[in-house]
């Protein structure tokens, strides 16, 4: 974990992406000091936390979550009935878990160090309470998020793909090992 140092931030923008998201207005947050992981928790270390209580994440209880397009296979996308309206690169695809990211035929054989997808904000909360530790409020990960950078869109500045690079315009990020 890393601490944050308590202060007076700035978040949000007047100028959000999507207004939508309630991105705006910037605005002004007093915090105290606080601790946040340093990075998101792994496949494997919400196996973890699975196996020792056999909890079960509500996209299991669901019986489906939503998955990016981009993602998918043809014949996956085929079966599609239900998308989101605002953002119909969202599909609700049937038999998607955090073990199984993009539905059925597929897995985290591979990526158990990826971070876990597919838990909601419930599932962090009871992952978080078997680790004695809490969620960050919105504030906190934003302030977090930003480092010590303001007035910028992402980590890295304010263009999604500098250099048609996605990411890797700051390879100073720390990086999971």
């Amino acid at each position: 974990m890393v601490k944050i140092n308590a202060g007076t931030y700035f978040i949000g923008t007047d100028n959000p992406v999507f207004v939508a998201d309630g991105e705006g207005p910037k605005r002004e947050v007093v915090l105290d000091n606080f601790f946040i992981d340093k990075f998101e928790v792994s496949n494997k270390e919400f196996m973890t936390f699975v196996n020792a209580t056999g909890y079960i994440t509500e996209a299991e209880n669901f019986g489906d979550s939503f998955v990016f397009e981009g993602l998918l296979t043809q014949t996956t996308k085929d079966k599609v009935t239900k998308v989101v309206s605002q953002a119909p690169w969202w599909l609700l695809v049937k038999q998607t878990s955090w073990q199984h990211p993009e539905g059925p035929n597929s897995n985290i054989t591979f990526r158990m160090e990826h971070p876990v997808i597919h838990v909601s904000w419930n599932d962090a909360v009871a992952y978080c309470n078997w680790m004695g530790k809490r969620l960050p409020t919105e504030a906190e990960w934003e302030v977090a998020c930003r480092g010590e950078l303001s007035d910028r869109l992402y980590p890295w500045g304010n263009k999604l793909m500098p250099k048609n690079q996605h990411n890797k315009a700051c390879p100073e990020l720390p990086k999971r090992i």
